[in-house]
Formats: C-alpha cells, structure tokens, sequence
C-alpha cells in the first residue's frame, strides 16, 4: 500500500469522525456562546456543571473501548454474529449504567457544586446555575449512554458516517432549542442555563434514537443482536484498564477544574471560553483516535500485524500536521476567539495568553489521541491508563500547584501545567506503540 493509500484511509475514517466532532463542538460553542453573551455568571457555573457532566459520561462509557476492540476484531475476521452479538448485549449494558448514573447523581448535586465551586472564591449564584444544570442534564445521561455503546460498534465496522450524520441532527436540536431558551425569545420563558441543559439533553435523545435505528437495521459490517451476556465478557475484560483511564483522567481533570475554580469568577469564565475554543483541537484529535482503534482492530482480525502497525502510525501523522493547522489559527487569532464568549477587556486579555499556550499543544494532543486509540484497538488499554496515571494526575495537577497557585501564575500557569501533561503522554505512547507488544495481544 503506498503512502497515499495509507493516507487516504485514514482520512476517510477520520474525516467524518472530525465533522461529528466538530458538530459536539458546535453543541459546547453553542452552550457556551449563548449562555457567555447571557451572563457571565451562567458562563462561569459550566466550569462546574459542564465538567462534572463530560466526566460522569467519559468514565461511564470507558468501557466502551472494549466493543471497538471486539467488535473490530469480529468484522475483520468476517465474523458477524460475534459482532452483532456484542453490540447488542452493550447496549442493554450502556442502558442500565446510564439509568443508574442518573438516579444516583441526583442526590449529590449540592455538595458536588460546593466542592467545585467553594465559596467565598464563587459565588453562590455560580453554584445554584449549576446545580440546575446538572439536574437537568442528568436525565439525558441514559440516552446518552446508549448512543455512546452505538457508536463505538458502528466506529468499529469502519462506519463513521452514520454517527455524523447522528450527530448533526442531535447538533441541530440542541441549537433550535438553546438559542431561544435561554434569553426567552417571544413567549418562551427565560430558563438560562436550564434552558442550554434542556437543548443538550434533548439532543443526547436524538443522537442515540438515530443511532440505535441505523444497528437495528443492519446494512452495515454490524447489526444488533438481543442481549447475550456472555458476548460482554471479553469487552468487559479488556474495558478494565480502561475504565482505570477515564476514572484517573476525569479524577485529575475534576481537581483540575476546581483548582480553577479557586482562582475566582473571572478566571473561570476565561477558562470556559479557553475550553470551547479548544474543543476544536481536541475533537478534531480525537477523530484520528477513532481511524487508528478502528483500523488497527479490523488489520489485526484480519491477521495482518505489519499492516495494523502502519495505520496506527500513519493516524498519528496525518493528526499532528492537522491539528499543527489549528494550532497556528489558535496562536494568530486568539484575542478574536476569546471574544465571542465575553466582552470584559480583562477576561479577553487572559483567555488570550492562555489560548496561545493551548496552541502548542494541538499536536501533541493529536498524537496522543491516535496512539491511545490504536493501542486500544488492539486490546491494549492497560498502557493508556498507565499514561493517564502519571500526565493527568502527577504531572498536571503537581505542576498546576507549582505554577499556578506557589508562583502565582494563576491560569497561565494551569494552562502551561496541562501542555506539560500533552508532552508526557505523547512521549510515552509513542514509545509503547514502537516497542509493539501490543502485537501479542488477543480477545
């Protein structure tokens, strides 16, 4: 296969990965941007509401990253029942973790906003925005859940379109909803930061209605099965190490944002903004996380260990050169870009130092991606969490306290504390690929 070849596979698994990407981007930008030009307050109370939501998502789909390696394996061994079978018993699996996730966090939602967002460095206005984001966002996490299992069986068949298109729709409600929700526009009541809870919710829906309709009608390299539990036991055993990722990542990026939180209103509005700005990179990143699991698995069904290596590389290099692009954009027009979200000077001025630190680790965010997304392809999810132990938790919050808090950089310093953390994991996942014992590896 030549150079092109390798490069056009990955992009055409990679491409519509970024555009659902960059629709979950939208969703962030539009929340953000509604509530940011609404009040700073209810832009601000997101530092709480709308990291603890991504996280109880990121660590209760971990497991996840089992049915790209599964069900890969499965498509690229011709194997359709194994494959069918799989995604069927994760749905019912992602289902029940999702109902269960939104029952019990509706009774911690007071004290997780005083532990995010403590007084007397946040006000309590912040706290109570956020508390009625989360309550309401809470009731969208099984539908949520579900349409997180879906997607991952139809990356893992190499579909990615279909998730896209899923996404665009969902992307689309959530902005028919929020824009006019939040102010109140005509007779609509002015519901703020519920209002941007209701749009996303309704599009966690949506997403997932799409998604599970596409497996049930079985078109592509995977259909869906009824539920057979023992289909789940590879995919649980494999998911173990990742899940230890997600709870040590999304640990680590908890404290992270409630450091933050301790630097007061104003920098967290900036961070808010920082962090839907760079969403663009990270999505984008994480596009080529999903072509290098899905290829790798699919190469070593099919038997081809040589060719599984090649592509996990190859979607490491086509990432870094496009998300060294969005780094360039970042640095050049970062004052512009902080200004969407706020119009006070001082806010504008952070966001922008910080912005343009956030630019140097576009591509390192994007080998870490890929890397971490192709060993886990292969089964290999016990080095990924090995790397989130000593990035996110080590290496970024000790350096957040040194720079931010001892020597006084304040978000500055949180910003270049979370280059450091992109700078180790792209090191050592890098090394792990190399040395290839994820070659050995089966399920």
């Amino acid at each position: 296969m030549t150079p092109r070849q390798q490069a056009r596979r990955v992009v055409d698994l990679a491409l519509p990965a970024a555009m659902q990407g960059l629709v979950i981007t939208a969703l962030m930008f539009t929340d953000r941007l509604v509530l940011g030009r609404y009040s700073d307050d209810a832009l601000a109370s997101l530092n709480t509401s709308g990291t603890v939501a991504w996280s109880l998502l990121m660590i209760g789909t971990a497991w996840t990253a089992g049915v790209v390696a599964v069900v890969g394996r499965a498509v690229g061994a011709g194997d359709r029942d194994r494959a069918a079978a799989t995604a069927g018993a994760s749905l019912a699996l992602a289902l029940a973790l999702g109902l269960a996730t939104a029952i019990g966090g509706s009774f911690l939602l007071e004290p997780i906003a005083y532990a995010m967002a403590p007084p007397p460095q946040t006000s309590a206005v912040v706290r109570a925005l956020a508390v009625d984001y989360m309550g309401i966002l809470l009731l969208g996490m099984p539908f949520a859940f579900v349409g997180a299992a879906a997607m991952a069986s139809l990356h893992a068949g190499g579909d990615t379109r279909t998730p896209a298109r899923a996404m665009a729709l969902a992307g689309l409600l959530n902005v028919l909803l929020t824009v006019p929700l939040v102010p109140g526009w005509g007779p609509l009541p002015e519901l703020g930061a519920s209002g941007a809870a209701i749009g996303t919710s309704a599009s966690f829906v949506l997403q997932a209605a799409v998604l599970v309709w596409a497996l049930r009608r079985g078109r592509g390299p995977v259909s869906v099965q009824r539920p057979r539990w023992a289909a789940l036991r590879p995919v649980l055993r494999i998911s173990g190490p990742a899940l230890g990722e997600r709870l040590l990542y999304q640990s680590g990026f908890l404290v992270f944002a409630a450091l933050v939180g301790r630097l007061g209103d104003q920098a967290m509005t900036a961070h808010q903004s920082l962090m839907a700005i760079e969403s663009l990179g990270f999505i984008a990143a994480d596009a080529f996380g999903v072509a290098g699991a899905a290829l790798v698995a699919q190469r070593l069904g099919a038997g081809d260990a040589d060719d599984a290596a090649r592509a996990g590389w190859w979607s490491a290099g086509v990432g870094v050169a496009a998300l060294s692009a969005v780094g360039v954009l970042f640095f050049v027009a970062a004052e512009p870009l902080v200004g969407l979200f706020s119009d006070d000077p001082q806010v504008i001025a952070l966001g922008a130092d910080c912005l343009r630190i956030g630019a140097v680790a576009q591509p390192l965010m994007a080998a870490v991606a890929a890397l971490g997304g192709s060993l886990r392809g292969a089964g290999d999810t016990a080095t990924p969490m090995r790397a989130a132990l000593v990035g996110p938790i080590v290496i970024r919050l000790a350096a957040c306290w040194l720079l931010a808090f001892e020597l006084e950089l304040g978000l500055v310093g949180v910003w270049l504390a979370s280059t450091a953390d992109w700078i180790a994991r792209a090191v050592w996942l890098g090394i792990a690929f190399a040395r290839g014992r994820w070659r050995s590896i089966r399920v």
